[in-house]
């Protein structure tokens, strides 16, 4: 009897003890701790959606996203030379020469030393506004009084001067590095390194000229044609493709994407096509000429392999180093010049221009471009914030944004 009441006794609490046991059996399994090969897993799935929503982005916005990256979307400064002749060339590319790498556009402002002289004014065609004058030495850092004078100007001139921009859309008219700042009556085309045009250009009538910069460019090469404003008339090959971390690929293995993405412009739209644009390394004529000859060996005929023009890069340190090298490779090639990128740099290790030497080979240049006939186009590098390892008194923009002197010279006067 004893016992029996104490088992009685004992009921109550042998029911909450089954309870908690049934509890713990339907416990879910979800809480577990997640081994790492499902964390991983995880992670990879979150990475993937990141991708496909930053690559709906580029699709839906590059023109407003430009980056000037070594990833072949857009250039970037290169490493330093090693040839003869500078072998060198801009971002975007961006293309940018020498040492700097692919970082976004950023940079302090340079000191100016206002001792120097080649005191410089122009007039604006449509405000009448002088703007200061300047010294070349400041041209780099000092804005030049024309902010909102120069973007009232439309353009449909056949001038030769045009804007290497890698700036993208973002800028509103109020803003100093606004394209419409960049556009004077000697403004008539400009191109981005790229094949995304700029809404705020196309709306001033400048002409847009696209580029194909490389292979990993070739979806939206494609996909931006139809997006592409009537101003387009002619277009650019790759860019430097003679040299390591820009393009960088043979003249043979070039030759198909020539024919098959870039060629059908010329009969579907009758764009003009210009050929690869190379570095003044020695390799960059014989790569031209190796591409026509390789294109012409795989069957294709001499006229679909030949361009319409040949762009070209130069960065050294005089004035008739420059012409000679310009005149040179017109002979190479027998056929009209575009000069898509230039600067008074040295990347081979000897002295810097000087501040006054960088304005006289700029505005001498200008004034030689315009009077050699087989000389179609010419766009100085550079129109940016950073200018990426060139020296910064070859910048038509400041790093706050707003035009130098140099620009202004440009816009006006070129």
């Amino acid at each position: 009897m004893i016992a029996a009441a104490k088992l009685i006794d004992l009921l109550p609490a042998l029911a909450l003890l089954g309870m908690a046991l049934t509890g713990l059996e339907n416990a879910p399994t979800a809480l577990a701790v997640p081994q790492s090969r499902e964390h991983h897993r995880h992670l990879a799935a979150r990475l993937a959606d990141n991708v496909a929503q930053q690559d709906k982005k580029r699709s839906a916005g590059a023109k407003r996203t430009l980056r000037r990256r070594s990833d072949g979307t857009i250039c970037k400064a290169k490493n330093t030379a090693s040839s003869t002749f500078t072998d060198v060339s801009s971002t975007a590319s961006a293309t940018a020469s020498a040492t700097a790498s692919a970082a976004d556009l950023q940079v302090a402002a340079v000191d100016t030393d206002s001792s120097s002289v080649a005191d410089v004014s122009f007039t604006d065609s449509v405000s009448s506004t002088q703007a200061a004058s300047s010294t070349a030495s400041s041209n780099s850092a000092q804005s030049t009084d024309v902010t909102g004078s120069l973007a009232t100007v439309s353009t449909g001139s056949t001038t030769k001067f045009g804007l290497a921009w890698p700036n993208g859309d973002w800028a509103t008219s109020t803003s100093p590095d606004y394209v419409g700042n960049y556009v004077g009556t000697k403004t008539s085309w400009y191109y981005t390194w790229s094949p995304f045009s700029v809404g705020s250009a196309d709306q001033l009538n400048v002409e847009f000229v696209p580029m194909y910069w490389g292979l990993k460019q070739q979806s939206d090469w494609w996909a931006q044609q139809s997006n592409w404003p009537s101003t387009v008339k002619n277009a650019l090959f790759f860019n430097e493709p003679n040299q390591s971390g820009q393009c960088d690929i043979s003249a043979g293995d070039a030759v198909q994407y020539w024919m098959n993405d870039y060629l059908p412009l010329r009969s579907s739209k009758g764009v003009r096509l210009g050929g690869a644009a190379t570095t003044n390394a020695p390799s960059g004529l014989q790569w031209v000429q190796d591409f026509k000859t390789a294109c012409v060996q795989y069957g294709n005929s001499e006229a679909d392999c030949t361009s319409d023009f040949v762009p070209i890069h130069w960065y050294d340190v005089t004035i008739d180093g420059f012409k000679s090298y310009v005149e040179s490779f017109h002979d190479g090639v027998g056929q009209n010049l575009w000069v898509t990128e230039y600067a008074c740099q040295n990347f081979n290790g000897g002295a810097q221009c000087t501040d006054q030497e960088i304005w006289n080979l700029h505005t001498e240049m200008a004034a030689w471009f315009d009077q050699q006939d087989y000389v179609e186009r010419y766009s100085p590098f550079g129109v940016m914030k950073d200018m990426q390892g060139v020296e910064q008194y070859n910048a038509l923009m400041n790093p706050d944004g707003s035009i130098t002197s140099l620009g202004a010279w440009y816009a006006a006067n070129s």
